[in-house]
């Protein structure tokens, strides 16, 4: 049985993914052994309007923790962390150079940020929270910080 995407307040938790609830990011483990992450909901509604993102290139290794892109919006200008160690093997300036906003518009699909190959997917997935889990703590930090999640429209 599918369970269906919590929204809240606005805010949309989709149970599909897995998230680092502490940072703000969502992880999809895609068919071909790569993942894809983003930034949530809460942190795109959060941060404002985006006005750049610098991606790392592809290629480059990282570690869990650190940066895969730097993204500069209204309110705030800081790293985006992977919770994933890996090579970056795409990322989504394309994306983001048609439409700025395209995270604001849709953080779960288009607005993607970057795509990498784990080194260590089988512990590091595992310590992240599935999105049925992850849902009570982002319902928690909605009600704590006073959250009303909102889409950008043109």
């Amino acid at each position: 049985m599918d369970v269906p995407t919590q929204v809240y307040m606005g805010c949309q938790v989709p149970p599909e993914l897995a998230y680092d609830v502490e940072r703000d990011v969502w992880v999809r483990l895609e068919e071909d052994g790569t993942v894809t992450l983003g930034m949530t909901d809460l942190a795109q509604t959060r941060s404002g309007k985006v006005v750049s993102v610098l991606f790392k290139a592809p290629g480059r290794v990282l570690r869990a923790g650190q940066s895969a892109a730097t993204i500069e919006s209204a309110k705030w200008v800081g790293p985006f962390p992977t919770p994933i160690s890996g090579e970056i093997v795409a990322h989504n300036q394309a994306a983001f150079d048609r439409d700025i906003l395209v995270a604001n518009r849709d953080p779960y699909g288009a607005g993607w940020l970057v795509r990498l190959r784990p080194s260590q997917p089988e512990a590091e997935l595992a310590a992240l929270t599935p999105g049925a889990e992850a849902w009570p703590a982002f319902k928690a930090r909605i009600d704590r910080d006073q959250i009303r999640c909102y889409r950008c429209a043109d």
